[in-house]
């Protein structure tokens, strides 16, 4: 799956995540678009406002990189930013809290993690998050040891019910630029894989 568009007529370096194309013809309608270079942007949309990195709703661009550095180079970075953050938005997190939440509410959320259909989990030093239908629930491993749950207990029961259980070392990497951009929530991780890998 694709997040956004790139429109150029010169080459550019971008993670799998973007539609590079050369014609507004081959974007993928409905995603945020970028086009880059002033003749493309004012051939395509004459009466745009050159001060202004919007053209239109969902439409953005930029200078190429031969035409304005530093602009293309901030304006590029801000795109990707605001590109993982449009993605993440609706993405609801729950901290799963054993010593804050009612015992009603911590029944109501393990029933809520069980009946997730497809469940995504990532193990993430002492978290684990569980991504599903909208929802990433974090757990934390230190704190259930604290209360003195048995975590290896836990971690193989979790294991058990994931459709997929990633683990910090194994899948980082990959995503590493993109958790970056989220500033370093290592939370949308599990979001991140079911998208790409739906």
């Amino acid at each position: 799956m694709k997040f956004a568009n790139i429109v150029t007529k010169t080459p550019i370096n971008v993670s799998q995540d973007f539609n590079v194309v050369e014609s507004m013809d081959d974007i993928i309608h409905g995603l945020p678009t970028l086009i880059i270079g002033f003749d493309l942007t004012d051939k395509l949309f004459p009466n745009y406002d050159v001060g202004e990195i919007k053209v239109t709703d969902n439409i953005y661009w930029t200078t190429k990189r031969t035409e304005n550095r530093d602009k293309h180079n901030f304006e590029f970075e801000w795109f990707k930013f605001f590109v993982y953050h449009e993605l993440v938005k609706n993405i609801n997190y729950v901290f799963v809290d054993p010593i804050q939440y009612k015992k009603k509410s911590l029944l109501k959320i393990l029933k809520k993690i069980y009946n997730l259909k497809n469940k995504i989990t990532y193990h993430y030093n002492d978290m684990i998050y569980i991504y599903g239908e909208g929802f990433v629930f974090g757990i934390d491993l230190k704190l259930l040891k604290y209360i003195g749950l048995n975590v290896d207990k836990i971690k193989d029961k979790i294991i058990k019910l994931s459709s997929v259980f990633l683990r910090h070392d194994d899948i980082f990497i990959e995503y590493k630029n993109i958790i970056e951009d989220l500033e370093n929530q290592v939370r949308f991780l599990p979001f991140l894989y079911s998208v790409r890998n739906e």
